[in-house]
């Protein structure tokens, strides 16, 4: 019975491993076209465009940018980025290309200059004054005051009003004896 049991458990650790571990072999995921081969060349750098996909919003798509979006339209304008880096445009052309076409918001990070300089400068100030207000936080708790050192005749007063005290009621509680001539109850 004992060999049964053991055959049994090690095939359920076994089957467990394999498993856990399946989420860790390498996923083969869909491409947005057909797969180029090395014989083909491409005319354009791959990377580049990836980096350029990343920097487009895609208009329909809340909050995702073109490499993100499964939507036809993402997979049109990642098409589009790569004609024009075929064609020899640079990353400044195609952005402007666009934001021309579909707006300023089209693009992912907003430009630096006017007021748009804001969302560039308020977290880089925000996290700066935070570090500084921790820096003066530190350095005032662990300065020793002298302001509430008492010593010699300083303590006069402190004892005086404790003595002024009234002492506390006993209690009277269950184990407390009840005096003569009352009675309980």
């Amino acid at each position: 019975m004992a060999p049964k049991r053991l055959l049994k458990f090690a095939l359920l650790t076994g089957l467990t491993v394999l498993l856990l571990s399946l989420p860790t072999l390498p996923a083969h995921a869909q491409t947005p076209g057909p797969p180029q081969t090395p014989q083909q060349p491409l005319g354009y750098d791959e990377a580049e465009a990836y980096a350029i996909d990343g920097m487009l919003m895609c208009p329909v798509c809340p909050a995702e940018t073109i490499d993100q979006a499964q939507v036809p339209l993402a997979r049109q304008m990642r098409q589009i980025v790569r004609e024009k880096l075929a064609q020899g445009q640079t990353r400044q052309e195609i952005l402007d290309f666009f934001a021309q076409r579909y707006g300023q918001a089209v693009i992912a990070a907003p430009p630096k200059s006017g007021f748009n300089l804001v969302a560039w400068i308020f977290p880089v100030a925000a996290v700066l004054a935070a570090l500084t207000a921790g820096v003066f936080a530190l350095r005032s708790m662990t300065r020793p005051r002298d302001d509430l050192t008492v010593s010699g005749a300083g303590w006069k007063p402190c004892q005086d009003l404790v003595d002024l005290q009234p002492d506390p009621p006993e209690s009277s509680g269950p184990s407390a004896p009840n005096p003569p001539g009352e009675n309980k109850g």
